[in-house]
């Protein structure tokens, strides 16, 4: 059976995500992330290559390393501080055709890893494990990170015989703050997680496994309890914090940072925050994600940034102050308490049809 510490990331990767994160960034509890993302040389060169194009303020940037496929914006569950499940989110659902997939894939030249998610349950697509078996065949590391409550035998069968890299399952805290922010049992979620690793073992071989957590006012007081029940059951136990509403005051790295978003429809956008697709910068139909990278738009967006002048998307991401985990958009000075979901109320249209789907996979 393949030990936990074969699906880390390779020794060299690690030592020097480690170093970066300890030395360059000064967030230790980083060089994991670092180590995942960045773990074969080319890699390496090309993040350095963007950081300096990042510091430099260069309007381009080297390398593409990665996309985000937002396979679909539906999703089972209705989370309270996800704009997918609170109403928040303004833009038509749907699933990202074959074609949409395809064709960003191929024209984005060699790319490190693909993350088959954005806003919505990924194992909703009726076609998830063909499209995740795709991505592979064509050299990219494949991701995906799912609620766990889908997960029955035919969907662990098809999540494994994917040929993933990395299954990373969302859990809310304790199971009074889970079921709070989610809506279903802890025990629901737990059920997914232990078939998949014990699925896992049966076959003696598979995807890294994973927990996350996102750190928000409602499950900040269980962090320590969540590590403690995850550790050494999955290969890494994960703390984010929440995306709130703030005041920016510095550019952020992520339109150099080496990766592109597709939403369901073929959009193109900057990074994961943004939900509504307002910083969009073409469309798969009318380009490849290759020459989008250092398209006119992407050189404008990076250009502002450089002088603050931050679209008002990027001028009010934030995340929450918290001990319990290191923020990855913006400066613990810039964080900010006010989350969307508490701010902002979805329209009376939203509101009264929250599109749920049916369970398609």
């Amino acid at each position: 059976m393949m030990a936990p510490s074969d699906r880390r990331p390779p020794r060299l990767a690690r030592l020097i995500g480690g170093a970066i994160a300890r030395w360059y960034l000064r967030r230790p509890e980083l060089g994991e992330v670092i180590a995942i993302r960045y773990r074969s040389l080319r890699a390496l060169l090309g993040g350095v290559a963007n950081e300096l194009a990042y510091r430099l303020g260069l309007s381009r940037a080297p390398a593409l390393l990665s996309a985000n496929l937002e396979l679909t914006n539906h999703c089972n569950l209705h989370c309270t501080f996800c704009p997918t499940g609170n109403g928040l989110l303004a833009r038509p659902r749907g699933f990202m055709t074959p074609e949409v997939f395809r064709r960003a894939l191929a024209g984005a030249g060699r790319l490190e890893f693909v993350l088959l998610f954005q806003w919505g349950e990924s194992l909703l697509h009726p076609q998830f494990a063909a499209l995740a078996r795709e991505a592979g065949e064509r050299g990219a590391r494949t991701l995906v990170t799912t609620n766990g409550t889908l997960l029955d035998e035919r969907r662990t069968d098809l999540l494994l015989g994917a040929g993933l890299d990395r299954v990373t399952v969302s859990v809310d805290g304790d199971a009074a703050s889970h079921e709070a922010i989610r809506g279903v049992p802890l025990a629901r979620t737990e059920a997914g997680l232990e078939r998949l690793l014990a699925e896992r073992v049966r076959r003696a071989t598979g995807p890294a496994i994973d927990v996350s957590m996102v750190i928000s006012p409602e499950t900040e007081a269980a962090a320590d309890a969540f590590v403690a029940r995850y550790e050494g059951r999955v290969d890494r136990v994960q703390k984010i914090p929440l995306l709130t509403r703030g005041e920016r005051r510095t550019r952020c790295r992520e339109p150099w940072r080496g990766g592109l978003v597709v939403l369901q429809d073929g959009s193109v956008t900057v990074c994961c925050v943004d939900h509504d697709g307002e910083l969009a910068v073409g469309h798969i139909e009318d380009s490849t994600l290759s020459a989008l990278w250092n398209g006119t738009a992407m050189r404008a967006l990076r250009a502002r940034h450089v002088v603050g002048d931050l679209p008002p998307l990027c001028a009010g991401c934030t995340e929450y102050p918290t001990d319990a985990a290191a923020p990855r958009f913006s400066k613990r000075a810039e964080a900010s308490t006010a989350a969307p979901h508490l701010t902002q109320q979805p329209s009376a249209s939203q509101a009264r049809n929250p599109a749920r789907p049916r369970e398609l996979a």
